[in-house]
């Protein structure tokens, strides 16, 4: 066997860490009164990750502003969420400059969420490269999780196959049809009533997918569970909801365009600019210790 010559890719969810770097730094602001939060949480988080693990190759991913084809599907999706507040919204177009500067390829196809852009790439990408972290909370995304393919969370814990079936109930490979199955209240994805969540995991322990539920309808009443004889009638009076909530909570990974077909490796950071824009901002511990850091130095020797 070929030994593989990049043993880390990185792909970081931009989308997740855009919200999660807008609350954890709601009130940061430079000298004129901007709010720059935003692009310091993202900065902040990326230092963190360079300095522990110093991928080979790293890309971002962020969802488009055009309307994804689950909406077009489903016109109620992600529906329930609010709008995305204007003080993170003004942020964006700087967040994805400065990640420019410092190297990072960065990308965002329309009609496509971020999810199903990790998981082709992540999926893709595994025949190149040893190992893949997926930075994300999202729990859709460990549908893409095996053994060569782990998600790391904010906190710093590494998501594996055991750790996803541990936390969920499920291995990776059967997420989607749970998701089906007891839907998914951030997403506005329906499910179906009266199925909760002890209840699908036990189905999905012995049938592995909806069509295999669907098959075998009539053994449902034979499960040591709790009203297993009203589970076939369940299923049956709401077959329609449960292969539309499937198509809502599968992620695609096999997105074919030429896009996806870049290498992500670093390139040279724009130090002028990247340093400009830090004293815009007043980003000046930030700019001392990225001067400081090893992995910012290897780059600008590129």
């Amino acid at each position: 066997m070929t030994k593989l010559k990049n043993k880390l890719l990185i792909i970081v969810d931009g989308t997740n860490y855009l919200y999660r770097s807008y609350f954890a730094f709601k009130n940061f602001k430079n000298k004129k009164g901007k709010p720059t939060g935003v692009i310091y949480g993202i900065l902040i988080m990326l230092k963190k990750v360079f300095n522990k693990y110093n991928p080979d190759k790293i890309i971002i991913i962020f969802d488009h502003k055009k309307k994804t084809f689950r909406k077009e599907i489903y016109k109620k999706y992600k529906k329930n969420r609010k709008k995305i507040p204007q003080e993170l919204k003004k942020q964006i177009k700087s967040v994805i400059k400065i990640i420019k500067y410092i190297g990072i390829p960065v990308l965002k196809i329309p009609k496509f969420e971020a999810d199903d852009i990790i998981c082709t790439v992540a999926t893709q990408q595994i025949k190149k490269i040893e190992k893949i972290l997926i930075l994300t909370n999202d729990k859709d995304i460990t549908q893409v999780v095996n053994k060569n393919i782990n998600i790391l969370h904010h906190n710093g814990k590494i998501l594996g196959i055991k750790e996803v079936k541990k936390k969920y109930g499920v291995p990776p490979k059967l997420i989607k049809y749970f998701l089906a199955i007891v839907g998914d209240r951030s997403d506005n994805i329906p499910g179906i009533p009266g199925i909760g969540i002890q209840t699908a995991k036990k189905i999905l322990k012995i049938f592995k997918s909806l069509k295999e539920i669907y098959k075998n309808l009539n053994k449902l009443k034979l499960l040591n569970i709790r009203n297993s004889k009203n589970l076939k009638k369940i299923f049956e009076k709401n077959k329609k909801i449960a292969f539309l909530s499937y198509s809502l909570s599968k992620i695609k990974m096999n997105i074919k365009l030429k896009k996806l077909n870049k290498n992500f490796k670093l390139k040279k950071p724009n130090i002028k600019k990247l340093f400009q824009y830090f004293k815009k901002n007043d980003f000046i511990k930030l700019k001392k210790s990225f001067k400081k850091s090893y992995w910012f130095n290897q780059l600008i020797k590129k």
